[in-house]
């Protein structure tokens, strides 16, 4: 056997190993795992193991952070441990801190951390540092195809968030207007060029803000929301133009979005985000729009058909002896991405154009991390579709033109929890590189999970998903895990 594969296969023993050392570690220090509310301190544990005729199937590793591999059948772990802030402590002054580290083995190995941070709360307000999973945006954060500018499918990455964990309220003890406000910057590390003076460089970053208002208190029947987030991707203009602006300079510029070169400085990306929400005594509705703005575009409203539009009802708790089939939450999306202000861009003319959503002229990464895309992961890496495909040979994506139905619920019978997943897009290329026909794509997740006695209640799970249409290859996966959480006294 060569020395290669030798290695192989002594690195994925080495990580199954490693994961089941992690559970062990937790049972024997942590004996009295309880779910007591009078712990701040937090676990959790997730084993996964899947198997599938090729690549895994999109709703199996879309939105997951990178926790699920692309290629194929795999055996995964996450082990976890967190602090959190006590709710009925009465100080000002709070710290917080977690540490959650993701493995996986099958045709590619990886280990690294998906949380690792420490945050302070002072008041309504917190500072954190470190890497940490998020969700930018209004829509539901569970079933939802996922936000359209920022959200969980990629890895997450180190940066300082100063932030409002919740809406805080305007006028002193009034909830009628409510503020929610965040303010981040973070490093994604080296990048290719495929503009200007270097082919690379060494460092980029990821500058992002948002702010959102409510108006209602959380009593009323109605409350309306409304707010924007603000992304840029940027780094070394001084080393890819001549008499490029140096860092402080252009951080300015990525700040307030100034022109700079009959463009702007970096790779912005953004929603304007609207909704309301209905409290009925069954549940709540919640209705939302999220509207695409990249560059200047929606200014100009020629791009005002792309964005996603989302329908969520959430069933209020029930009785939990209440053991009958019924659904607790159920969502409707469309996704809409043809539009992109036309096809023509042209700047002295103001036609803000050809949008090219999550691809740049400047980094040819364009609008992902690590391989993934960082908003919503229906305009996919063009390495996820089919081999018969034309590639963007300068684009993240060769499919960001896109019209797609999506649903998700979540129910439950006895003690089983059922979620469901559901994709139909048509698929239409980019201006630049267009399919010739428009391709049909299905995608679903059917995943049952139960509870069951071992370790003082902890959750096993069985995962169905299958592609089939056009833009991916066809192919199908059985999933089975085991998860446990709860409380470290």
């Amino acid at each position: 056997m060569k020395i290669a594969a030798k290695l192989r296969i002594l690195l994925k023993a080495e990580q199954i190993c490693f994961m089941a050392y992690c559970s062990i570690v937790c049972i024997f220090l942590f004996p009295d795992l309880a779910f007591g509310q009078d712990s701040t301190y937090t676990f959790n544990i997730n084993l996964q193991g899947s198997a599938s005729t090729a690549s895994t199937p999109f709703w199996l590793h879309a939105n997951t952070n990178a926790s699920v591999p692309l290629n194929g059948s795999f055996v995964a772990g996450q082990v976890g441990i967190f602090r959190k802030y006590n709710s009925y402590n009465p100080r000002i002054l709070q710290w917080s801190a977690g540490a959650e580290i993701v493995t996986y083995t099958g045709i590619k190995n990886d280990i690294f951390f998906s949380d690792l941070y420490a945050a302070v709360k002072l008041g309504p307000i917190e500072l954190s540092i470190g890497q940490r999973k998020e969700h930018v945006g209004l829509s539901d954060s569970v079933l939802s195809s996922g936000p359209i500018a920022l959200g969980n499918n990629a890895r997450p990455f180190p940066k300082i968030h100063l932030f409002t964990p919740r809406f805080v309220n305007i006028i002193p003890g009034s909830d009628i207007i409510a503020v929610n406000l965040s303010y981040s910057d973070g490093i994604l590390g080296p990048a290719a060029v495929q503009y200007g003076n270097v082919n690379e460089v060494s460092r980029i970053y990821l500058h992002q803000k948002s702010m959102y208002a409510r108006l209602g208190g959380e009593n009323w029947l109605l409350n309306f929301f409304a707010g924007f987030n603000h992304q840029a991707i940027w780094g070394g203009e001084d080393k890819i133009f001549s008499g490029g602006l140096k860092r402080s300079k252009a951080y300015e510029y990525v700040v307030f979005g100034k022109p700079w070169l009959r463009s702007r400085v970096g790779n912005h990306f953004g929603t304007i985000d609207l909704a309301v929400e209905l409290k009925t005594n069954t549940g709540n509705f919640f209705l939302y729009r999220q509207s695409i703005y990249e560059d200047g575009s929606l200014v100009n409203f020629s791009n005002i058909a792309d964005g996603l539009n989302g329908l969520r009802f959430k069933r209020k708790n029930t009785d939990p002896a209440d053991r009958s089939f019924k659904i607790n939450t159920a969502l409707i999306e469309f996704l809409y991405t043809k539009n992109q202000g036309g096809a023509i861009f042209d700047y002295d003319a103001g036609i803000f154009g050809n949008d090219n959503y999550f691809n740049h002229y400047v980094y040819k990464q364009g609008w992902s991390y690590r391989g993934r895309s960082l908003g919503t992961p229906l305009i996919s890496s063009q390495t996820l579709t089919r081999e018969n495909l034309q590639k963007d040979p300068s684009g993240f994506t060769n499919n960001n033109r896109v019209a797609a139905f999506h649903t998700g619920i979540n129910a439950s019978w006895k003690n089983c929890n059922i979620l469901f997943k559901g994709t139909y897009s048509k698929n239409y290329g980019s201006y630049n590189i267009p399919f010739t026909t428009p391709l049909s794509q299905t995608s679903f997740l059917l995943a049952l999970e139960k509870t069951v006695s071992f370790w003082k209640k902890s959750i096993v799970s069985l995962s169905i998903a299958s592609d089939i249409g056009q833009l991916y290859p066809n192919n199908s996966a059985v999933s089975v895990g085991w998860k446990k959480s709860g409380f470290i006294r």
